[in-house]
């Protein structure tokens, strides 16, 4: 309301008068809130009943990590006619932690929701290898990615032992999968040596006694 046409008189006048109520249009601001999204327009002010079409059109979608954007509530009017906010939805998203334990024993991938807290697998076995952890931390909560961690491996050593008439004639480390080579023969006054027993080819994941 601004005022009355023609301006009200003070004091009652000698006639009938009418006097018409002169408005003017009045303003509304449509604010958005992302919800913690990325910012978009701070807001649409314009006049009553006015077509915002053209300025809402255009509006781009914000982005949140670990969201994927579903829409307004309310939605987006057309005309503007009053005060109003509206808010950006959301729909948390999943991810997936993918294990490549490279030839170890396998470890199902993980998926959850963004930010859920995550319970780390149990250490993959592998044989003749230790585990000796991930290439990548897994985090104590999914990031809003995929990912995919690979097992490290320390290959192992294997105790390779040769024994003579019940005493130990030698010892030595051996690395895991490699060649074995015989040792060097024995001598024993009065006897010819005839072979070493259950030499392997390769050194298994194990330790081996062998005798003379």
């Amino acid at each position: 309301f601004r005022n009355w046409s023609p301006t009200l008189a003070a004091t009652m006048p000698d006639e009938d008068v009418v006097y018409t109520a002169t408005f003017d249009d009045s303003e509304y601001t449509i604010t958005f809130n992302t919800d913690g999204g990325s910012p978009t327009p701070n807001a649409i002010k314009d006049y009553y009943n006015k077509d915002i079409t053209d300025r809402t059109k255009d509006i781009i979608a914000p982005v949140k990590d670990g969201y994927t954007f579903k829409g307004w509530e309310p939605a987006i009017p057309s005309v503007i006619t009053s005060d109003m906010t509206i808010k950006a939805q959301w729909q948390i998203n999943q991810y997936t932690i993918s294990f490549d334990t490279d030839g170890g024993s396998e470890i199902a991938s993980i998926t959850q929701d963004y930010s859920s807290a995550i319970t780390k697998p149990s250490d993959p076995t592998k044989e003749g290898y230790r585990f000796v952890g991930w290439d990548k931390d897994i985090p104590s909560t999914m990031p809003a990615e995929n990912m995919t961690v690979k097992a490290q491996w320390q290959i192992n050593e294997y105790t390779l032992s040769y024994y003579v008439d019940g005493e130990l004639y030698k010892s030595e480390k051996v690395t895991y999968n490699s060649e074995v080579a015989a040792e060097t023969e024995p001598t024993k006054v009065g006897y010819k040596f005839s072979g070493w027993s259950e030499i392997p080819s390769v050194m298994p994941a194990r330790d081996v006694a062998v005798t003379g």
